[in-house]
């Protein structure tokens, strides 16, 4: 199998002892030296002998090779000569004892080649007798270092790092390999010299029919016991006495001969693997049947050990298999993989179908792991087949699936339903859902009932299932500290398993939803983050933590944020269930609405409606919900949300009307009021807002910003109260309302030393965004072919007020280059933003308003901006704002 390397010298110049042995020879040739090459099949002994023959061929030294298929004649051998023997392991006892008699008898040159094994005991006597005078060389595989130079002396180019470990990695560094391999992906056209740093790494290495043949003599050549083996590594056996011994059908003892030798062909590394190329190889040339029954019953032989299944299920799938064992052995690593990867776990039960075990007997787990892998649809027609069985294996898995799916699509009455049908432990999953649909005395029932019949140790599960449940039950009758205790604590329990456990919602979901409505925004950004890490609640849990963390960034006014999240979540292709999709349409209406921006509010609302429609109203939408309703209110659309605030109300008032969950709705009912009226509705919601106080921090702030929105509605602003008012919004995270607050009180004021005062605070509490984060809409050019706004536009329009929502042109595209003056230093930093809001579109008092100055100074700046870019027209003004906000960019960059 041995491929010879092309060139010594590459190998000599990577072996100081070797290099040490050559600069012996070209020092002194005539010199005696006995020196031994030792390594694998395939790391260049034979070229390193090239070399030395080379050296005392200049130096004009005779010559004597011989190796293992060509012995010398005895009678030649003339201590005036070199001797090089190869492969000295091969030669026959009688020609060993000669040379260690010629050895022995005086000073000779003498080089000899082989492997490590086999070790004839002639070989060893020689060897021996050489020992004091011996100088030894080892060569094995290459290191990566050295696989990097290989591979760029045979491409005549510096490789890429990636192909370099590819390389490494498939060739296991058998020089004779690494060049195939570099050549193969050469020939593939996955690497080309003339474009070093451009190479496409294959999803998947195999060896062509083509190639195999060639190889084919090289493979037949092995000795039997050793192909054997080499077979049964290709298929995954590892280096296990009595498993090979099982598989091959020999004796234990008699392995280690045979494993020796197989290491000695260098085709198996250093640890004891199998070189990747080599099992491809075998593989490619193994028939089929034969491979299959290999298999077949490597993994009869690991499930019959009792031992981990899991890496035979794998090599398993996908190869045609089948039969009892086979899909026993798929089903047992399935189980091991549940614990680890649940979209593998859904695969190998897949296998195990198709391997003939019956579809209902592994229906229940299949329909529990497909649904952690993200595909709800698939995991409820699984469980379908089971769930209306009593006696069918794993139903309570089935069921278990189904609520939880239910539960992602709205249906929590439902879902409950399920969950009540298990075990009490299992059962105590319904209390979220018969919470949030306003059941508390049957949620504390359940609880009890779950608390009673504990028995033993709890599983992390079922004690965070308790903790979850007692969260919830305090966040609608106790405060906001013991619900957000015990939530943190089920997530913290639950996490170490959390990416394999299929929940309605996951603790961390609920501990956000909590801890946003009662500002401690720090505690939900943890809980967010370490979920999304951790995948908890698999693949299916992972939309509704993004979309809760643009819930949060929202509430914190970090627009650009939130427009991430949602720009995260479209790319992602994975379709939404009704429940994130209520959530995403919410977060676009509420973005829209911060921006100013009544064509995406127009364009989210069509969304909105549809995921209103969708999703019933529960405990955990009111957030969404109240957003929508501020909405629909600008835009005149308060009939599509009436029903769903009339239920959301009836809810409430069944739940005894807990501040935690009410107030942040009112809040959004408030600004919905004050943008569509009557007067009477706004007032109604602040004396709400004012009952709650008490609630905590958060509700003490709404409920005095609530007040002084009242105050600026009717024009009466009283400056101190509005910032004091603003400040305290400000300390409870929410930082874009107070700014909000204090910017319309400024608007409507007529005290120049209000109006100050109350621009400062706006710009104080703004949170900081880039131009990009606060101007809405797509980069392909102004909106229906929209002329930029004339200069003099600021007197056309007031400074809109809640009720009020002017539609802004998109942003323009910004060149790539500009002209060669174009210099961002010439204008300051506010000038700059005001260059890309006047790009956007936005009149003067729009721009004023966005940036919490006045028109006038707006426009102030723009006749500053005029004379330091020297320009005289609007058109000369666009293209050099362009120019300069372009050069800004790079900048920045």
């Amino acid at each position: 199998m041995a491929v010879r390397i092309s060139s010594g010298a590459a190998v000599a110049d990577r072996v100081p002892a070797i290099a040490a042995v050559l600069r012996r020879i070209a020092t002194d040739p005539g010199a005696p030296l006995v020196a031994a090459v030792i390594g694998p099949g395939g790391t260049g002994k034979t070229a390193l002998l090239d070399a030395v023959a080379r050296e005392y061929e200049n130096a004009g030294i005779v010559l004597i090779r011989a190796g293992g298929d060509r012995p010398v004649p005895i009678d030649r051998l003339d201590p005036g000569k070199a001797v090089l023997v190869d492969d000295a392991h091969r030669l026959d006892a009688a020609f060993l004892d000669t040379l260690r008699a010629f050895a022995e008898a005086e000073p000779v040159r003498l080089v000899l080649g082989y492997r490590p094994w086999p070790r004839p005991s002639s070989l060893a006597a020689l060897t021996a007798a050489v020992a004091r005078r011996r100088v030894t060389v080892v060569v094995s595989h290459l290191d990566a270092a050295a696989v990097a130079a290989r591979v760029s002396a045979n491409l005549g180019c510096e490789p890429p790092a990636g192909l370099v470990d590819l390389v490494h990695a498939q060739s296991g560094g058998l020089p004779a390999l690494v060049d195939l391999v570099t050549q193969a992906l050469r020939d593939s056209g996955r690497f080309d010299p003339r474009r070093p740093t451009e190479f496409h790494k294959p999803q998947q290495i195999t060896v062509s029919a083509t190639l195999a043949e060639r190889l084919r003599h090289r493979v037949d050549a092995l000795e039997p016991d050793v192909y054997r083996l080499l077979e049964a590594m290709a298929v995954g056996a590892a280096l296990d006495a009595d498993l090979l011994a099982a598989l091959l059908g020999t004796e234990t003892a008699g392995l280690t001969s045979t494993v020796e030798a197989a290491r000695a062909t260098g085709l198996v590394t250093d640890a004891g693997e199998l070189i990747p190329f080599v099992g491809s190889l075998f593989l490619r040339l193994m028939p089929m049947l034969r491979s299959r029954e290999l298999q077949r019953q490597l993994a009869g032989i690991e499930l019959d050990r009792g031992g981990s299944v899991l890496a035979a299920g794998r090599r398993l799938l996908g190869t045609g298999a089948s039969g009892a064992q086979v899909a026993r052995v798929l089903d047992a690593a399935a189980g091991e993989a549940a614990g680890q990867s649940p979209a593998l776990a859904a695969e190998l039960l897949a296998g195990s179908v198709e391997a003939g075990r019956a579809p209902r007997e592994v229906a229940g787990r299949r329909s529990r792991a497909v649904a952690l892998a993200g595909d709800l649809d698939q995991a409820l027609r699984l469980a379908d087949q089971v769930i209306d069985d009593p006696t069918a294996p794993d139903r309570e898995q089935a069921v278990a699936t189904v609520a939880a799916v239910l539960a992602h699509r709205g249906l929590l009455a439902r879902s409950a339903d399920l969950h009540r049908c298990l075990s009490p432990a299992q059962a105590v999953l319904a209390v979220p859902a018969l919470v949030g649909t306003g059941a508390l005395d049957d949620a504390k029932a359940v609880l009890d009932k779950a608390v009673d019949t504990a028995g033993g140790p709890a599983t992390l599960q079922a004690g965070a299932a308790t903790l979850m449940a007692q969260g919830m039950l305090a966040s609608v009758a106790g405060p906001a500290p013991a619900a957000l205790s015990h939530l943190v604590r089920a997530a913290s329990l639950l996490e170490p398993v959390a990416a394999t456990v299929l929940l309605p919602d996951t603790p961390a979901a609920l501990t956000a939803l909590v801890a946003v409505q009662c500002g401690e925004f720090a505690l939900a950004d943890d809980a967010l983050r370490r979920a999304a890490a951790g995948q908890h609640g698999g693949r299916a849990a992972q939309p509704r933590h993004l979309l809760l963390h643009g819930w949060l960034e929202l509430a914190r006014g970090r627009l650009g944020a939130v427009r991430g999240v949602l720009a995260r979540a479209a790319r992602s292709g994975i379709r939404l269930e009704p429940r994130d999709e209520l959530f995403a349409a919410a977060l676009g209406m509420g973005l829209a609405r911060r921006c100013n921006d009544a064509a995406a509010l127009t364009a989210t609302w069509a969304r909105a409606r549809g995921a209103l429609v969708a999703y019933p109203t529960d405990l955990y939408t009111l957030l969404p919900l109240g957003e929508l309703t501020a909405g629909a209110a600008l835009l005149g659309e308060q009939d599509w949300v009436a029903s769903q605030l009339a239920e959301a109300e009836a809810l409430l008032e069944l739940l005894g009307d807990p501040a935690l969950w009410a107030v942040p709705l009112r809040w959004s009912r408030l600004h919905a009021a004050l943008a569509a009226g009557p007067p009477e509705e706004a007032v109604r919601h602040a004396e709400a807002l004012a009952t709650a106080r008490s609630a905590g921090p958060f509700a003490g702030a709404l409920a005095d910003a609530a007040q002084s929105w009242l105050q600026v509605s009717s024009g009466a602003v009283d400056a101190d109260v509005v910032v004091a008012a603003a400040r305290r919004l400000n300390d409870v995270g929410l930082s874009w309302e107070a700014a909000q607050l204090a910017g319309q009180a400024a608007a409507v004021s007529v005290d120049r030393r209000a109006v100050t005062l109350l621009h400062a605070c706006a710009r104080t509490f703004s949170p900081t965004a880039t131009a990009a984060d606060t101007v809405p809409g797509p980069v392909s050019g102004y909106a229906d072919g929209a002329e930029p706004p004339s200069e003099n536009q600021h007197d056309q329009h007031p400074v809109p007020r809640l009720s009020t929502v002017e539609s802004t042109p998109a942003v323009s595209p910004v060149p790539a280059g500009g002209p060669d003056d174009a210099d961002p230093s010439v204008l300051s930093e506010r000038e700059l933003e005001i260059g890309e809001l006047i790009l956007a579109g936005l009149t003067y008092n729009q721009i004023g308003q966005r940036l919490y100055i006045s028109g006038k100074t707006v426009e102030h700046h723009v006749a500053r901006i005029r004379r330091r870019l020297d320009v005289n027209t609007r058109k000369e003004l666009f293209d050099r704002l362009r120019s300069v906000l372009a050069e800004s960019r790079t900048a920045a960059s």
